[in-house]
C-alpha cells in the first residue's frame, strides 16, 4: 500500500485514541476576597469560589498556609476560612481526584491580617 495513504489514517486513529493527551484541564477561581486584601485580626474569613473539573477531578482542597482545612465537593459556592491570626497568609484551593491526588488546577490568594 502506498505510504502516502497510510499515514493520515494512522494519524487519524492516533489522534482519536489518545483523547486522553488532549484532556481538557481544569480550572479553579477565587473571586472574594481580592488577591492582596487586608483584614482585620481575628475576622471570620469567607472564600467565595468557582471551579471547572478537570475529566479526573472530583473535588476541592482548601488551604491556609499549606494546611488543609476543609474538603469541598460543591463546584462553586463559599467556605468559611475561620479566624485568622494577625500576619501574612495564603490562602488556596486546589482540585483533587477522587484519590485524593491533586491534578495541578489551583487559585490561590495572599492576604494581610493587621
Amino acid at each position: 500500500m502506498n505510504r502516502k495513504i497510510l499515514a493520515p489514517v494512522f494519524f487519524s486513529f492516533f489522534m482519536a485514541s489518545s483523547g486522553s493527551v488532549f484532556a481538557e484541564a481544569g480550572s479553579v477561581t477565587i473571586s472574594a476576597p481580592d488577591d492582596g486584601s487586608t483584614i482585620t485580626p481575628n475576622d471570620n474569613v469567607e472564600i467565595t469560589y468557582a471551579a471547572v473539573f478537570s475529566p479526573n477531578g472530583d473535588h476541592l482542597h482548601l488551604y491556609l498556609d499549606k494546611k488543609r482545612l476543609d474538603v469541598l465537593r460543591q463546584a462553586k459556592g463559599k467556605a468559611d476560612v475561620g479566624m485568622i491570626p494577625a500576619g501574612e497568609h495564603r490562602i488556596c484551593i486546589e482540585e483533587n481526584t477522587k484519590g485524593h491526588v491533586p491534578t495541578g488546577s489551583q487559585a490561590c490568594i495572599n492576604i494581610t491580617s493587621k
